[in-house]
This record gives structure tokens, C-alpha cells and sequence, in this order.
């Protein structure tokens, strides 16, 4: 376990150190989380293939830094022309099924699963999971689906910041 104050630092030097990493954020009820009723963060060595998690009493806002680094500063603009879910939905089952699952108001959330991730359910291959309270679904890719991503990211702090609000 870390502190979730380590969690940028150590992203931050596993990429200086050109290191292969990824991250997590795993909810509260989220089938991989130890912290049931709380959100996790996750730190990934994909070469040392050790994963750190820190516990996070709200949503980890250090995920959003995470993710860019990850995935590109422009991995959470709503609007972006290539993640059009229209177009999209007709690639990914996956995403037409979040669609759905989003638009009934019902709490989820995902993973990104990359090729060497401990969570994916498709090893080898880049992932995307999805878990509701009463399903879970998943769908893989040969490259990084970073346009199916960026629909989904948006769409999920949108319904995350839904949620918060209701709760206050």
C-alpha cells in the first residue's frame, strides 16, 4: 500500500525512467477493489509486474493526471471529432451497451486494460472492461482504443459528477 500522494510522483518517475506503467481507479463495490466502501488508486510496474494501491476516501483526483499521462492530454475532451459515439457505437458493442446502461442512470464504471495489465481478462491484447452492480462486459483490441476510450472517459465523469451531486 501508498499514499495516494505517491501515486503522481511514482507515475512520474516510472515514466523518466521510461518504465512501461498504468493506472486504476477501482470504485467502491468494483469486484477488484479490497477497500469495498472505497475508491482505490492503482499504480501498475508492468516490468516488475507489481501493483500499488493507495486508499482514497472520494473519487482519486490524481486519475485525471494519470490518464493524460497515460493516454494524451486530450483523452477527456468532450467533443473530440474522432470519439463521436455514433460513429463508434457501430465498432464497439461495448460502448453501444454503456450507452444503453449510462442512459438508464445506472452506476458503473471501467478499466482500461492494457496488453500486460493484472485486471485483463484479454491478456495480450489492449482491453476495455465495464462492471455495473449486475454485469460485466469487456471487449479487446489489437491497438490502444483510444477514440472508444476518450467516449467512454468523457461520458464517465459526466455520470461521476451526476452521481456526486445527487449524493450531496
Amino acid at each position: 500500500m501508498i499514499a495516494l500522494e505517491d501515486c503522481l510522483p511514482m507515475a512520474q518517475g516510472f515514466q523518466k525512467d521510461g518504465k512501461k506503467w498504468h493506472s486504476h481507479v477501482l470504485s467502491p463495490g468494483c469486484r477488484f477493489n479490497p477497500y469495498p466502501d472505497q475508491y482505490a488508486a492503482v499504480v501498475e510496474d508492468d516490468e516488475a509486474h507489481i501493483a500499488y494501491i493507495a486508499v482514497s476516501d472520494g473519487f482519486p483526483a490524481v486519475d485525471k493526471q494519470l490518464v493524460k499521462m497515460l493516454h494524451g492530454d486530450d483523452i477527456l475532451d468532450g467533443g473530440h471529432p474522432s470519439s463521436a459515439e455514433s460513429e463508434l457505437g457501430d465498432q464497439s458493442p461495448l460502448l453501444r451497451r454503456l450507452i444503453e446502461i449510462d442512459e438508464l442512470g445506472q452506476p458503473w464504471h471501467h478499466h482500461m486494460n492494457f496488453p500486460d495489465c493484472a485486471l485483463n481478462p484479454h491478456r495480450g491484447h489492449w482491453a476495455i472492461t465495464v462492471e455495473t452492480t449486475d454485469e460485466q462486459f469487456a471487449e479487446s483490441y489489437e491497438d490502444e482504443p483510444r477514440d472508444i476510450l476518450r467516449a467512454i472517459e468523457v461520458r464517465y465523469f459526466a455520470n461521476l459528477n451526476r452521481h456526486i451531486a445527487a449524493a450531496n
